[in-house]
């Protein structure tokens, strides 16, 4: 990166129209800052030859998320953070300069937010529905992503396998192994003909955490998405079920047929109930891993929640906050042998 980083700055800068770069220097980033994906992410300090001084955000990144973040930029970044890479072609990872939109991830205290989220949102999902042929890179969540990688290889073949390698987890967890697969594979059909059917297709953030997680953060009275490092084409559904609830997402369905898109509320909601397991299967593997000899109030409760949506596939009627009380009572339910209600 040293040869290219005032190049690629100077990209940065010239979509920002801030004038010339001079210089640029190591920043500070915390490690919540750069996210637990793994890949290479630095803050950078930029000065400008009129004297302007300002940060900027530098991350190595697939292909994917490089060309995703330049459409967003090129459609007007009003809520995804601008960004330049001099590589469009290239499947490895290479260095992009993303513009820097702060660290800010809980909504100021008395400040509703997720309507602005769902108008993002549905900005976003709108301008680029059913435009596949477009994003010739973009990777398509098709019949064999859902039954051979997400609900397998991310999610429940790593629960399987830790019934059997950690023999406290399977006695703890391993009588829902058999649920689980039959529901993560109704689930799979489920999102498989959502793909066929094709009229949700989009581009997707696929990594969009509850309402307290990482990806959505706050700068001058605006959401921005963040990290679009699992991005795919893929119904819309997907990024609405981990961070509304059923009312919030009825915002987003003002939003997105306010655009021109016809579609009947009741249709919205089936699909929207059928994918709700998502937000389970996704999050599986790292729940999992907070887990250790059983579960508590700090290892427990999250894995315990993740199961209890996969297992009854109950779309939240009011957030969730993880409380001792709501621990408690899936505690009770695991205990019990009640968490793995089915229900229709």
């Amino acid at each position: 990166m040293e040869s290219n980083k005032i190049v690629i700055a100077q990209g940065l800068a010239d979509v920002l129209q801030r004038g010339q770069v001079r210089q640029i220097a190591q920043g500070r980033m915390t490690e919540a800052e750069r996210g637990w994906s793994g890949a290479e992410v630095r803050r950078m300090e930029v000065t400008y030859t009129s004297g302007r001084q300002e940060s900027m955000i530098f991350k190595e990144a697939l292909l994917k998320e490089r060309m995703v973040m330049k459409r967003l930029t090129d459609q007007g970044h009003q809520n995804t953070p601008a960004a330049f890479s001099l590589d469009t072609e290239s499947d490895e990872p290479r260095w992009m300069a993303l513009e820097d939109v702060g660290s800010i991830k809980t909504p100021p205290q008395g400040q509703e937010w997720s309507p602005k989220v769902a108008e993002a949102l549905a900005r976003i999902h709108t301008r680029n529905l059913r435009k596949g042929s477009e994003m010739p890179w973009l990777p398509h969540a098709d019949r064999v992503y859902w039954e051979r990688y997400l609900v397998t290889k991310v999610s429940v073949d790593h629960f399987e396998k830790l019934t059997e390698q950690n023999p406290n987890f399977g006695r703890e967890f391993g009588a829902y192994l058999p649920t689980l697969r039959e529901k993560a594979n109704v689930f799979a059909r489920d999102m498989a003909a959502l793909y066929d059917e094709k009229d949700s297709l989009t581009l997707t953030h696929g990594d969009l955490q509850s309402i307290d997680g990482s990806h959505v953060h706050y700068l001058n009275d605006k959401p921005y998405l963040i990290d679009f490092g699992w991005c795919y084409y893929a119904p819309f559904y997907i990024d609405l079920v981990s961070y509304f609830t059923i009312e919030e997402a009825k915002v987003y369905y003002n939003h997105f047929i306010n655009s021109g898109v016809s579609l009947s509320y009741d249709d919205f909601y089936e699909r929207l109930r059928a994918t709700f397991c998502y937000s389970g299967l996704i999050y599986l593997y790292p729940s999992m891993m907070q887990w250790s000899t059983g579960p508590t109030e700090q290892t427990g409760k999250r894995l315990l929640h993740i199961l209890k949506i996969i297992l009854t596939g109950e779309f939240p009627e009011r957030r969730i906050d993880y409380s001792n009380e709501l621990f408690s009572k899936l505690l009770t339910e695991h205990n019990s042998g009640t968490l793995d209600i089915r229900k229709n």
